[in-house]
């Protein structure tokens, strides 16, 4: 009886937060009455999960920040689809050691800033095929060399592809979301607030000026934009990523290549600098 009542008081709470919803359900549900009960149980699981999302990013957060940590894990979750993987819920994050709070007033002072949840160990095939997939979804954006992947690493990154695949060092000791795949494969997921301006929000620097955005933080947001239908970042820039490779003589960089429709990992010199160069400083 008790867990009859939990339920119930459940169902009118999702009902009065939700009522259009609910308006949508009732009419569905008139006309497929056999299976109502199921699709009802499902939808109430994403709304009650909705409702945890929006608590876990603090209560008397600003609307508009809020907005945003919601767009962002919201197309965060589509990538990590793509990618055959879980977005970890910003629970999860907040459980790590994550200050969710600290997180939104950054976002609110600084709008140029991106919630970026970024998974490490992933490897450079399973980067390509996650493009692959991303590319048939919108191939508008992202298209591919010779019917290739939209990721194409050069050389040198593909070498030294698991420094940039790592938590940087220049982070500290973030909160990691530990995560084992099916594939007994593990995977460690970090959330920090990505510049995510066109252009890099520092430009004219060399390698050494960090701190850098790292390579697995660039390509969620590259796929996050993309799932929001936004013009990709550094259509004209490079981006540094961190992590150097080469013993310490090269870094990799980014950017996106608007006539090939790809995202170009190439490699310079730690001291090679232009006005085109830049760094998109982590926050968080």
């Amino acid at each position: 009886m008790e867990q009859t009542s939990t339920t119930a008081e459940q169902l009118r709470l999702v009902r009065t937060l939700f009522p259009d919803l609910a308006a949508s359900y009732d009419a569905a549900a008139a006309a497929n009455a056999e299976d109502a009960s199921a699709k009802f149980d499902d939808w109430l699981d994403r709304e009650a999960g909705a409702i945890h999302a929006g608590a876990a990013f603090g209560s008397g957060t600003d609307p508009e920040v809020t907005r945003r940590w919601e767009a962002s894990f919201h197309a965060a979750r589509i990538v990590a689809d793509l990618a055959d993987t879980v977005l970890p819920e910003p629970e999860a994050f907040a459980a790590a050691g994550a200050d969710l709070s600290r997180l939104g007033t950054l976002l609110a002072q600084r709008p140029d800033l991106v919630a970026v949840p970024a998974p490490y160990g992933m490897g450079a095939e399973h980067w390509r095929r996650t493009f692959v997939r991303a590319a048939l979804e919108y191939p508008g954006v992202l298209g591919g060399e010779s019917e290739g992947s939209p990721l194409v690493l050069a050389t040198d990154a593909e070498r030294g592809f698991a420094a940039l695949d790592r938590i940087p060092e220049s982070a500290g000791s973030p909160p990691i979301v530990a995560q084992r795949r099916d594939d007994g494969r593990s995977l460690w997921w970090t959330l920090r607030l990505i510049p995510a301006g066109s252009a890099p929000s520092v430009l004219g620097l060399s390698f050494a000026q960090g701190p850098h955005v790292s390579l697995p933080e660039m390509l969620m947001l590259q796929l996050m934009r993309i799932t929001e239908q936004l013009e990709p970042v550094d259509t004209g820039t490079f981006t540094w990523l961190a992590g150097s490779i080469a013993d310490g003589r090269l870094a990799a960089r980014h950017v996106y290549d608007a006539g090939e429709r790809v995202i170009r990992i190439t490699c310079r010199e730690v001291g090679n600098q232009g006005p085109h160069l830049g760094a998109r400083p982590p926050q968080g």
